[in-house]
């Protein structure tokens, strides 16, 4: 794939500004930055050569902007910069042209072209329900997952799931109390079952050892538990399967902590060899330098049993026998960070130089969810709800003459996911966020459905403007409105590539609402003045490169949206 329009420029600016200084563009390429939207659109401070040269940066900057000459860039210099602003013609063309050719490809490109990446995301525990909590890792590694794919890479998306340790005992026991045999299939009540058990476990030691115990049986292999467990587990990801269609979410693999049950010794043989095991009150732990009030690795309680880490161990080994990575990426909340920083040191401490390429993509917290039904939060009872919600506004909009859809509930489902989706990935992934139903429902401001709807916009005025013309002449979209919607479109090549390498799916986000932004201000400039029309009169030339434009946005949006895994209604 070539170079995107935006960085074919950029590159086109460094290398031209190095050849003048006689120094490798390498050198200078991370000084080059955009430049302030009034003054062009890369800029290059002089002051690092002031000394060196011996005169003040704006006299370098002159010199420099008449030396530099880039086909297609204005090169000018504003006091101590040197600033390249793109010429009308051919980047008016360029960026059209490649908006069509790519189509809903446009925005990726090549760089991963013949590496993988693994990505362990959403990673639900087995007999417990999908909580809303869950939005973060599951969407923010579909979000990765996509920006990876239309880089070029070859994606292993993973659900990790729960389905091992001693939270499955107390599922066991507490069936055995409290379950009703006619509803084992149903994963409501595993879940009835499974609180009331965890609490009478906080509450009698007796009960939780009964757990601790079923647990043993499993890792033991006794028949009639792993029984249980297999039926349970299915139950768990029947659901489970429903809630991703739902959400438009497939994994690669779906695979659980119990795929390592029986392959953890090897790999605690492997420790015991480098950097060494130890014992500590009858556990085994990884016997390394620990920091004070630092908790140790724990492979096996005193019980004999394995832990989290020893089998997070095993599954670290196995993915990179079976993958080859280049990344290795955990989707996984903040607070595991003390884990996985020990994870990737005792894998480093056994000589996995591959460890060095795994990274924890951690997230922060949600605050304030809560849903109609109580405090409760499912992911199922947000979802519902936003649809809920979603509805009465769809409702609201056709009644009031805003709105016209065939299809108002599944309208309000593509509404409602969207603004969960758009509330939670508009946010920087490692801060805490405040969740607020007013503010992802609105239909105005940083919003899902304020996306959504300049998606339907742009598709609504192709429809009366009669489709994308064949031909069009780019060089007549003069506006400095229409360029600055050109100079959004082209940069989201460089927004996904930047998103990917700082695993960062809001940049998308950001730069969606900035394009929906620049948009709206171009389609209203024709309520003051009707030459400024999109679908301008007696001016067919004018109309046909306007409508060209429009669909670029239309195909830019729906690209940017698609990467976030929203919805592109073409009514609304």
């Amino acid at each position: 794939m070539t170079p995107s329009v935006y960085s074919r420029y950029r590159t086109a600016f460094v290398e031209a500004l190095a050849q003048s200084l006689g120094v490798p563009a390498s050198e200078i390429d991370s000084q080059v930055k955009p430049a302030d939207p009034a003054h062009g659109d890369f800029s290059f401070p002089t002051f690092p050569l002031a000394k060196a040269q011996k005169k003040a940066p704006p006299a370098i900057a002159a010199a420099l902007a008449q030396g530099v000459k880039v086909p297609g860039l204005e090169v000018v210099a504003a006091g101590p910069y040197v600033n390249a602003k793109f010429a009308l013609m051919p980047f008016t063309a360029e960026v059209l042209d490649a908006v069509r050719a790519q189509g809903k490809r446009y925005g990726g490109g090549d760089v991963g072209a013949g590496k993988t990446v693994v990505i362990d995301y959403s990673s639900p525990n087995i007999a417990k329900p999908i909580a809303f909590h869950h939005i973060r890792s599951t969407m923010i590694g579909h979000g990765l997952a996509n920006l990876h794919r239309a880089l070029g890479y070859k994606v292993e998306g993973i659900n990790y799931l729960g389905d091992w340790g001693k939270q499955f005992g107390l599922v066991a026991v507490g069936f055995q109390e409290y379950g009703d045999p006619a509803r084992r299939k149903d994963m409501a009540h595993l879940v009835e079952v499974y609180v009331k058990a965890n609490k009478r476990a906080e509450a009698e030691p007796a009960f939780d050892e009964r757990a601790r115990d079923f647990f043993r049986r499993m890792e033991a292999n006794d028949t009639e538990a792993l029984a249980l467990w297999k039926e349970f587990r299915e139950t768990s990801l029947r659901d489970f399967e429903r809630i991703y269609a739902r959400l438009g979410v497939k994994f690669e693999h779906m695979e659980g902590e119990s795929f390592y049950q029986g392959k953890m010794e090897p790999v605690i043989d492997e420790i015991a060899r480098k950097p060494g095991i130890k014992q500590s009150e009858g556990a085994t732990i990884v016997d390394l330098p620990y920091e004070e009030n630092e908790p140790p690795v724990l492979l096996k309680k005193n019980d004999g049993s394995t832990l989290y880490a020893t089998r997070d161990l095993a599954a670290a080994i196995d993915r990179h026998e079976r993958f080859h990575f280049d990344k290795a990426l955990y989707v996984v909340a903040t607070d595991q960070a003390l884990h996985f920083r020990q994870l990737f040191r005792v894998l480093k401490a056994m000589g996995r130089e591959w460890s060095e390429r795994m990274v924890h993509v951690n997230f922060g917290r949600v605050h304030g969810m809560s849903t109609r039904k109580g405090n409760v939060v499912l992911l199922t009872d947000v979802l519902d709800e936003a649809r809920v919600r979603a509805r009465e506004k769809v409702q609201e909009n056709i009644q009031a003459g805003k709105m016209q859809t065939d299809d108002p509930e599944g309208l309000a489902e593509q509404i409602g996911m969207g603004a969960i989706f758009f509330g939670d990935l508009k946010n920087r992934r490692t801060t805490d966020y405040t969740f607020d139903w007013d503010d992802v429902l609105a239909f105005e401001g940083h919003s899902g459905p304020y996306l959504q709807y300049a998606h339907a916009r742009t598709c609504n005025v192709l429809r009366k403007g009669g489709g994308v013309p064949a031909s069009y002449d780019a060089a007549l979209l003069t506006l400095p409105e229409e360029q600055a919607v050109l100079r959004a479109i082209a940069r989201l090549p460089v927004v996904v590539q930047e998103a990917a390498e700082q695993l960062e799916p809001s940049f998308v986000a950001r730069w969606l609402l900035d394009l929906a932004a620049e948009f709206s201000r171009y389609y209203t400039l024709g309520n003051q003045d009707r030459s400024k029309r999109v679908l301008v009169d007696d001016n067919e030339p004018v109309k046909a490169a306007r409508l060209a434009l429009t669909d670029a946005t239309r195909a830019a949006l729906a690209a940017g949206l698609t990467l976030l895994g929203i919805a592109t209604p073409e009514n609304m």
